[in-house]
């Protein structure tokens, strides 16, 4: 009888079978021919298969995992997602001949109704696709409201599903509280999961409390939860996900990006999860690892539906704050790795909006080169199509801003700067950003905050504690980098520091840090005459440390 109602569910069923090598496809859509499945698609390759998706809704795919040169199967499985061409009424398995961490991991994370590894009977081939279906089956009625986006009718129907304490019991309050989580109905969700954990340590209802507890700010539970779940199972990569989530809440940037690490390295081709590292680590004010991050973005963004040219655009960013600083040597390579990567991003993202952005960044690199005239250029192109174009994006304008500073337009980049302070009062995030960029600091706040920290500094220097004064200058330094007077009086301190308590590598490249930020002062500059005796005094001071 049951073999009777399996072939009956297979007869209903449109099936697609996802394999680049034609006697495979031929192989499996025998075999679901053999299952009782009568309508049968088949794709050679990962585009071909969104493409049918577009077009037919499937009730069953079969892909493989290893597509030749196009999209893989975790790629397809992304944008099919992502685009909201699978439904939940829609089973999706991943049959793979690969049994890597990097896939595994991978495969779990995007949550296959399941993965089959090869080589394959067609008795193997039954038992799992049968046992997928049937599963698929008592919890259709679920999954089909919630694929209408009726979000109480799901709830109902787990309710009754609940009540009959069957054998998907536990699956039905998984979608229950996932579906109140999702509600922001945390109270109920959270009852659900700690229910659960009172019966069994699954560590779905873990995760899941773990949500709950974040999004309610109930931080005292959150790491405990979740240390326990990463020591003992490696493979929930969601967990570290939270660890990050919950320490950026708390402040705690340096643990959050660690924890972003962690997470990329057991599930490297997660391109979203590498754009998160990178901004963590600007956030832990490690341009190094954000680099780097970046650079990881792109190299797994190739047939992956969250490809963006932004990650471009802000590997180029990090570039010309790690290289503006540096010697020309040391600055070569980087680059010009990174306008060889703009150029990617041009054919890839073509258009006049990107254009303006890449003729920006372009100015600003070529800038740290040292190429003056070569930047103009680049900066007169993107200012004709910057006005045309009448750009909103804020990235945008602070590089507009920037690119006009560095090349010495300084009245443009600050009519530009004040606009956007008068836009976005309310915005702290980037009222910080216009500070950072400016000599002086331009929002009340930043030259509160400056003017309090000088202060502080002043009296700390006034009764020789050096030591206070160097790290209230360097905290002001790392709020304000291109502030001069915060990064003169910073220098006095090392000299003093020096003077008084002995010389030291440490003191050398702090004070390094400053001449470097400072770059070149002009004789109309009000600083003009005390950095050059600062200045004088450093080299003087410092000269054996110099290679």
């Amino acid at each position: 009888m049951q073999q009777i109602d399996i072939i009956r569910i297979y007869e209903k069923k449109r099936c697609l079978v996802v394999d680049d090598l034609t006697e495979v496809r031929a192989s499996y859509k025998r075999m679901l021919k053999s299952f009782g499945a009568i309508d049968v698609d088949t794709a050679a390759n990962g585009d071909e298969a969104i493409q049918k998706c577009e077009t037919n809704h499937y009730e069953l795919i079969l892909c493989d995992y290893n597509l030749a040169d196009s999209k893989d199967g975790q790629q397809v499985l992304e944008e099919l997602r992502h685009r909201e061409l699978l439904k939940y009424t829609t089973l999706f398995i991943i049959i793979t001949a690969e049994m890597s961490r990097e896939m595994v991991l991978g495969a779990i994370e995007n949550q296959p109704d399941d993965y089959i590894t090869k080589p394959i009977s067609q008795q193997t081939m039954r038992l799992r696709v049968d046992r997928a279906v049937i599963k698929h089956e008592n919890l259709l009625a679920i999954k089909t409201a919630i694929d209408e986006k009726d979000y109480g009718k799901a709830i109902e129907k787990c309710n009754e599903k609940i009540k009959t304490n069957n054998h998907y019991r536990i699956d039905c309050l998984q979608y229950k509280a996932q579906l109140l989580l999702l509600m922001g109905k945390y109270t109920e969700a959270k009852k659900i999961y700690e229910k659960v954990l009172s019966e069994r340590e699954l560590v779905w209802a873990q995760i899941g409390l773990a949500k709950v507890l974040i999004k309610n700010e109930e931080y005292e539970r959150v790491e405990p939860l979740l240390m326990m779940i990463v020591d003992n199972d490696h493979r929930y990569i969601e967990a570290y996900d939270l660890l990050s989530e919950y320490y950026e809440k708390t402040k705690d940037y340096r643990k959050s990006q660690e924890y972003t690490q962690l997470a990329t390295q057991l599930s490297p081709k997660s391109i979203i999860r590498h754009r998160r590292l990178a901004e963590i680590a600007e956030k832990n004010n490690d341009e190094a690892t954000s680099l780097e991050a970046y650079e990881n973005t792109i190299r797994w963004n190739y047939n992956s539906c969250y490809a963006q040219a932004e990650d471009y655009l802000a590997l180029a960013r990090n570039t010309v704050s790690l290289t503006r600083e540096s010697s020309n040597e040391i600055i070569k390579e980087p680059i010009k790795k990174a306008l060889a990567m703009l150029e990617r991003m041009a054919r890839r993202f073509p258009s006049n909006k990107n254009q303006v952005k890449l003729a920006l960044i372009e100015a600003q690199l070529l800038s740290n080169q040292g190429k003056k005239d070569q930047a103009q250029t680049k900066l007169n192109i993107a200012n004709k199509e910057y006005e045309q174009l009448n750009l909103k994006d804020i990235d945008v304008r602070f590089d507009y801003a920037q690119s006009h500073i560095m090349l010495g337009n300084k009245q443009k980049a600050y009519q530009e700067l004040h606009i956007i302070y008068k836009e976005k009062k309310s915005d702290k995030k980037i009222l910080d950003k216009i500070d950072r960029i400016s000599d002086e600091p331009i929002t009340t706040a930043g030259k509160q905050c400056a003017a309090d920290l000088t202060q502080q500094a002043i009296a700390a220097y006034a009764i020789k504690n050096y030591t206070l004064a160097l790290k209230i200058f360097t905290d002001a330094h790392s709020m304000f980098p291109q502030h001069t007077g915060v990064s003169l009086n910073m220098l006095q301190v090392i000299l003093a520091k020096a003077e008084n308590e002995g010389k030291n590598k440490t003191l050398y490249y702090s004070g390094k840090t400053c001449v470097q930020k400072l770059g070149i002062i002009h004789t109309n500059n009000k600083h003009y005459k005390r950095y050059h005796r600062l200045l004088a005094q450093y080299n003087d001071m410092f000269s054996e440390f110099e290679v």
